[in-house]
């Protein structure tokens, strides 16, 4: 059997178009230009996403910074507001002081005054013709020493004041020593300008200062005043220590 040629592509099939250089040059620039603007696309949407950006990043600083101003501002009040209120406070506590000072300094005029007058009661009411002596004051206090104290006593005579008293006082220890109650005389322990004799009309101080033997733990200190002449009297009483 006779075999077919089969049709075959060749030049015959190709179609040759003519390209003008001009054309060529239109198309590159086209694309050229084309390359460009979409640069410039995105470049400007680029830009305009950033200054969108910039923009509430700008207001959200301003708002920051109007919010640290009215901190600072209600921190500056409220310092204002502490300084006033420890002004008030360190005012009140002063006037408050001085407050319990004068009241303190008022009471102890006060006692003074009923002492003064309670004196004067005893010097200038009749009294008792048994007992015209009186033990007005008697205090103890601690003297410079060890186990040194200094005595103080008032003697007032009471009633008829138109006669001396003159007489002499004497001071007793009471306390323990060795676990055993005793009473010394304290004469024996005064100091040598310590005052016992006594002569007055109205009234009369004596102190002295005594020295307490070692050993012996004082429970109270006793005083004795008798008077001798016309007008005899006695009288004690007991200090606790």
């Amino acid at each position: 059997m006779a075999r077919r040629d089969r049709p075959r592509a060749g030049v015959d099939d190709v179609v040759l178009v003519p390209v003008s250089p001009s054309r060529r040059r239109r198309r590159r620039v086209s694309l050229l230009i084309a390359a460009v603007l979409a640069v410039l696309a995105a470049a400007g949407g680029g830009f305009w996403l950033g200054q969108g950006g910039a923009l509430d990043t700008g207001r959200h600083i301003q708002e920051l910074r109007a919010e640290l101003k009215q901190t600072r501002e209600n921190l500056a009040e409220a310092r204002q507001d502490l300084a006033r209120y420890r002004a008030d406070s360190q005012v009140s506590d002063q006037a408050g002081e001085q407050l319990r000072q004068e009241i303190r300094a008022l009471r102890d005029q006060a006692a003074e005054l009923e002492e003064a007058v309670a004196f004067y009661k005893n010097v200038m009411s009749p009294g008792s013709a048994d007992n015209p002596l009186l033990v007005q004051k008697f205090e103890v206090a601690p003297a410079d020493g060890e186990r040194r104290f200094r005595y103080r006593l008032v003697l007032v005579q009471t009633g008829d004041n138109r006669d001396y008293l003159s007489g002499r006082v004497s001071l007793a220890l009471k306390g323990m020593r060795d676990g055993k109650a005793e009473t010394l005389e304290a004469g024996d322990w005064l100091d040598d300008s310590s005052e016992l004799s006594f002569k007055f009309r109205y009234f009369q101080e004596l102190s002295g200062t005594l020295t307490v033997p070692e050993g012996f733990e004082v429970s109270a200190l006793e005083v004795t005043a008798r008077s001798t002449g016309g007008r005899r009297a006695e009288v004690t009483r007991s200090l606790p220590w």
